[in-house]
């Protein structure tokens, strides 16, 4: 039973950092609106086009580091579940080619312990990554305000 709350638990943390990108993503890309609008406005038309230029490159930065987080990450090595004799039953590569009656007879043979042993490293190996992942969009987030304000100021001497 406790294996199985692990691996619970461990599949909520994957998905909510899921969610957590989503929604700063979204609330990432909101912002850029009134930022263009004052880079309009207050800007030079010469000194605008160069802070749009860097704005641009800024926001398409961000949203990529976003879009990283959301991406799936890459199986695990095998050295993470050196030792187990399982036969990955929760985590199927390919499951048109096992069949039905081909995951039957695999879940008749496996023993429950060593698999979810095995899924409960392999989805805090996914947590692991996904939170280093979320932990940089959120500084590249940060460090394209900074560069934005530097661009409003010094490039684009705006105001």
């Amino acid at each position: 039973d406790f294996l199985k709350q692990v691996v619970s638990f461990t599949e909520s943390n994957i998905r909510s950092y899921d969610t957590k990108a989503q929604i700063s993503l979204a609330a990432f890309v909101l912002s850029a609106n009134p930022i263009v609008a004052i880079a309009g406005v207050g800007c030079a038309p010469q000194a605008g086009k160069m802070v749009l230029m860097i704005l641009i490159a800024v926001y398409f930065t961000t949203i990529i580091a976003y879009l990283w987080v959301l991406w799936p990450v890459a199986p695990p090595i095998q050295k993470l579940t050196e030792g187990l004799k399982t036969q990955n039953a929760f985590f199927i590569h390919d499951p048109v080619a096992l069949g039905a009656t081909g995951f039957t007879a695999k879940l008749a043979q496996l023993d429950v312990e060593p698999e979810l042993t095995s899924e409960a490293l392999k989805l805090a190996h996914i947590r692991r990554v996904k939170a280093q992942r979320f932990k940089t969009a959120l500084m590249v987030t940060a460090a394209a305000y900074a560069l934005i304000a530097v661009a409003y100021f010094i490039v684009g001497r705006c105001f």
